[in-house]
């Protein structure tokens, strides 16, 4: 007796409840919930997911940027008491107080990258050990205005640095089959001794153990670019991070199939598993596979944030020169005496050699507390996906619900990334955007793109040529393929199947380019005019045939019951036809504008001289080809890794914010349209 009470209890209770302050009760008697409730939850869910999912990416981003500021103060300290190794006008030359410092036990040499760095023409550093005579030989292999010099010695024996070409150092090995050099940046994280004789392989290693090595380059009194890794070491540990990142992707996949496992058994309308105890057990087996998957998760994850860190550390750090550090004329050894704590370099030559100075940052805290929030983001994201499937068990239809919003999350992330990414690299500094591996937010923030392309007085104008013409298209098309599609969809209209079969019949067969610039820019005498934006684009085709189309589609009777209030064709499109072609004509208005405001090839054709007449994206497109040069030119000067440090701006920069300034305008209108759009499409497509 008690218990049917206590059935009757959850029953009323359940047929009482309607508030969202119930489901907490309404969860503990059963988990069975209304569509309101069951809306309700869902949403919580999905912004804690997204709440997750955002949460992880500020915090990897922070701890990528602690990451980096701390190793860009940390090379930087290192390289204010450096020993180093600086190019001359013609050849390298030591430091003076070489030898007499060290820096944690060890000496640092820091190299000057100089050279065009292009294919067989590249000047890297190489060593060799050798005899204070065989030097001397090398030098004069190795070419004119070669030097070879002595970092470290043993005995009669020397360790030796020289710059030099690929072709140039063959040039010498044929010469003096005995000698040996070892590329500098082709060195792992510990001396790669390949093809040093096996006698000197013991000296040689001793010798390299004892120094450290700091790559240096500079853009001018810019910036500078330091490195402590080699580029093989940098390559092999990037490739180990790609693989591990591989591997997590096979992780989610499986946890993703255990996912829907689990959903599977949950369901109780499944007769395939009819055995509760059975069930149970295979419940409990998915649910350790699920935890160890996590764990693998977690595994794999916290390896490619180590490898991340450690390429940051090895790779190269970009550190901006202080806008009052370029001192011309002043001795460079007083200037690093006046500011101990900056690093201080010589730019420049003769008259115009300046000393520059790089101000040490300070270092970021907070680096395991980002990681932290990054780890335990990711772990409640998949408890959070595993405690819904378990939350809602008892939803008779919750397979194909999860099913469907898995695929269009990850449809939509794959869609929606390229957008995120172009975004990120429009809205970052290009010198560090060079380095790559942006993702959805900017590593480093900067509108220097945008202000590149806006801050010029003619893009105004451009605008406006621009605006003009979308408008002044737009609202022609429509008017005229309008009225025309009314005509050809009326049956007493007894050469409508000729016309409309002239007329698809240019879709098919035209006459080229080179007839059409003919007869546009001399028969019609539109070059150089305005006008060629809007005669040749007042009809389409295509957008008639849809129209007509979707005219077809309404029902006759509205026209005849008109005809017999005495309307006439002109006040039957107009108050009738023309109301109910809003969706299909919203439709055709996008597809105008759109490819109005996107065209830049007829300004290019039929506009070769008035400038005035010059759409934005044509503008924009020069704009793009100029970032280009800029970005041939700075490679011409400097070498490949501190080509990009020429200018705070790159191509691949102004690119991407070319791409969010043509982009921007279509992608406000298009929301409005949207609604229009699918209903056009749709009954636009129902008969032929």
């Amino acid at each position: 007796m008690s218990s049917m009470t206590e059935n009757k209890n959850d029953k009323t209770f359940s047929r009482d409840m309607h508030g969202i302050r119930d489901i907490p009760e309404y969860v503990r008697r059963g988990m069975r919930m209304s569509s309101g409730q069951l809306r309700f939850c869902l949403t919580i869910a999905t912004v804690l997911v997204f709440a997750l999912i955002f949460v992880m990416i500020l915090s990897s981003s922070w701890a990528d940027y602690a990451v980096t500021v701390d190793e860009k103060a940390a090379v930087l300290q290192d390289a204010i008491g450096a020993e180093r190794i600086e190019m001359g006008r013609k050849t390298i030359e030591l430091h003076q107080e070489y030898g007499k410092k060290t820096v944690d036990g060890k000496r640092v040499i820091l190299l000057q990258k100089v050279g065009q760095q292009s294919a067989g023409n590249a000047k890297v550093y190489w060593l060799t050990l050798c005899t204070e005579a065989e030097a001397a030989e090398y030098e004069t292999g190795l070419g004119k205005d070669k030097v070879l010099i002595l970092l470290d010695s043993r005995g009669d024996q020397g360790l030796y640095i020289t710059l030099a070409k690929d072709s140039e150092v063959e040039k010498c090995k044929k010469t003096y089959p005995d000698s040996f050099f070892i590329s500098l940046g082709k060195m792992k994280g510990e001396a790669d001794l390949t093809g040093v004789p096996q006698a000197k392989q013991s000296l040689t290693a001793e010798l390299l153990g004892e120094l450290s090595f700091i790559h240096f380059g500079y853009n001018e009194d810019k910036a500078v670019r330091l490195t402590r890794g080699s580029t093989a070491e940098i390559e092999e540990i990037d490739n180990q991070k790609n693989s591990f990142r591989l591997l997590r992707v096979a992780v989610i996949f499986l946890m993703c199939a255990a996912a829907g496992a689990l959903a599977f058994t949950l369901k109780s309308q499944k007769v395939l598993i009819k055995d509760a105890s059975f069930q149970r057990s295979v419940r409990l087996c998915i649910l350790v596979v699920a935890v160890l998957l996590l764990a693998a998760l977690m595994v794999t994850t916290v390896r490619v944030n180590t490898l991340n860190d450690r390429l940051i550390r090895l790779g190269e750090i970009t550190a901006e020169a202080d806008a009052s550090g370029a001192q011309e004329g002043a001795d460079v050894q007083t200037v690093r005496e006046q500011n101990p704590d900056k690093y201080t370099y010589t730019s420049g030559s003769g008259k115009k050699e300046k000393a520059v100075t790089v101000s040490v940052p300070e270092m970021v805290k907070g680096l395991s507390a980002y990681r932290a929030v990054f780890y335990v983001s990711l772990a409640l994201l998949v408890i959070l996906a595993f405690a819904l499937l378990y939350f809602f068990r008892y939803e008779r239809d919750m397979g194909f619900p999860i099913f469907n919003a898995v695929l269009l999350i990850v449809l939509m992330f794959i869609t929606l990334y390229p957008v995120l990414n172009t975004v990120a690299y429009s809205f970052n500094d290009g010198t560090d955007a060079a380095r790559g591996g942006i993702g959805i937010w900017p590593r480093k923030f900067s509108i220097k793109s945008y202000e590149r392309i806006l801050n010029d007085p003619d893009i105004a104008q451009a605008g406006i040529i621009s605006v003009s013409k979308t408008i002044i298209t737009t609202v022609l098309n429509l008017f005229w393929t309008g009225m025309l599609s009314f005509a050809l969809s009326r049956k007493e209209y007894v050469l409508r199947k000729f016309i409309t079969l002239v007329m698809v019949l240019t879709m098919y067969v035209n006459a080229g380019l080179i007839p059409t610039y003919l007869l546009i820019s001399q028969t019609l005498g539109l070059r150089n005019s305005f006008w060629v934006y809007i005669i040749p684009t007042m009809y389409s085709c295509f957008n008639m045939i849809i129209i007509r189309t979707y005219i077809m589609g309404l029902p006759n009777e509205l026209v005849e019951s008109a005809r017999i209030d005495g309307a006439g064709d002109f006040r039957i499109y107009w108050q009738i036809i023309f109301p109910l072609c809003a969706p299909v004509l919203a439709t055709v208005a996008l597809f105008v504008a759109v490819g109005a405001w996107n065209s830049w090839f007829d300004t290019m054709l039929y506009i070769p001289t008035e400038r005035r007449l010059d759409t934005l994206q044509y503008y924009l497109k020069g704009k793009l080809a100029t970032a280009g040069q800029t970005s041939n030119l700075a490679n011409s000067t400097v070498d490949a890794a501190t080509a990009s440090a020429a200018f705070s701006v790159t191509q691949r920069t102004v690119q991407c914010a070319t791409t969010i300034v043509t982009a921007l305008p279509i992608l406000i209108v298009y929301p409005f349209l949207q609604k229009y759009f699918v209903t056009g499409m749709a009954l636009g497509s129902v008969k032929g």
